[in-house]
């Protein structure tokens, strides 16, 4: 999927910020609640940090809004170019198979470490963006768990009136930079946001695209476990991974389930490899 380059105006401290991340490199966690401008802040650093010469990897983990790569999945990519940041799109996916992270937590923080681990073998720096959950005891749960998890040299804090401050006061040892929301980040309605996942599938799933598939022999899994299809029913629409192991290679659109075959259709060129069918709470046909 290509995207249009963003025009973005910087707030005054995001230089200082760039100044900060390119003389100390690392990893950095950005957090903040939904609509704070975590994503619009991620994209102009990962732009400024490339024009330096700093290979930068990008972990995209907020599953409900991804900017990088597909609602329902983590994505990572690394830029090393300008021709990199043009073409946005991930170049590697994790699919959780469920928008809310709160359904799962432990998932949610393995899969980012995974991820993040993934991109340290080729970036000297790292952004994580994160999802907007940040209040109650799952917030709270959800983000220590990634810092931990992470271990991340900075953490990037975007907040309005403090409301970071009840994770960021349990925080030692890390390099914490607060930054004020952008005056230029707007609210969204939830109707706005399942449009843009709409949009985000009807691209990626175009019918010029797609082809149909059956697979035989595979292993199905949903939310971490295992299961045959006698023991659950799925509806034609549902969301799916297509894994090679645990490592998530495209995904699918299910047509039928029926014991151990499984019809779709994918843009995947081919399923050789596939292994694993994951199956999510996601159905595109509802």
């Amino acid at each position: 999927m290509e995207h249009k380059r963003l025009e973005i105006i910087p707030e005054p401290e995001w230089e200082s910020l760039i100044e900060e991340l390119i003389a100390h490199k690392g990893t950095a966690i950005l957090i903040g609640a939904t609509d704070s401008g975590k994503s619009t802040l991620a994209r102009y650093l990962i732009g400024k940090l490339v024009s330096k010469n700093s290979v930068t990897s990008f972990v995209d983990s907020d599953i409900g809004q991804s900017s990088l790569g597909l609602p329902g999945t983590i994505s990572m990519k690394t830029f090393k170019t300008d021709r990199d940041i043009e073409d946005f799109d991930a170049e590697k996916i994790l699919f959780i198979g469920f928008l809310n992270p709160a359904k799962n937590i432990s998932l949610m923080i393995d899969g980012t470490k995974k991820m993040v681990d993934s991109a340290r073998k080729d970036a000297e720096l790292i952004l994580v963006d994160t999802t907007g959950l940040i209040h109650g005891e799952y917030g709270k749960a959800l983000k220590i768990g990634k810092i931990r998890a992470i271990t991340p040299q900075h953490i990037i804090a975007v907040q309005r009136y403090n409301e970071l401050e009840h994770i960021l006061t349990m925080i030692e040892g890390i390099k914490i930079h607060r930054i004020e929301a952008s005056r230029m980040a707007k609210e969204r309605s939830g109707e706005a946001r399942i449009r843009y996942r709409k949009e985000r599938f009807d691209e990626y799933f175009d019918n010029t695209k797609v082809a149909e598939f059956l697979l035989d022999g595979v292993s199905f899994f949903y939310n971490t476990k295992q299961f045959t299809s006698k023991e659950t029913a799925f509806k034609k629409g549902t969301l799916i991974g297509l894994n090679h192991n645990e490592d998530t290679m495209a995904l699918g659109i299910l047509l039928e389930l029926e014991n151990t075959s499984i019809t779709f259709k994918s843009p995947i060129k081919s399923v050789r490899g596939i292994n694993r069918v994951v199956l999510s709470d996601i159905n595109l046909y509802e």
